[in-house]
């Protein structure tokens, strides 16, 4: 599957500290 411009965008991590920190969205799970 390739990355399209909209899908990086949902799927960026800018603005946390760390790659791996996990959103309020998917701790929601």
């Amino acid at each position: 599957m390739a990355w399209t411009g909209i899908a990086r965008q949902e799927h960026s991590r800018k603005g946390l500290r760390y790659s791996s920190d996990m959103t309020d969205r998917e701790w929601e799970l």
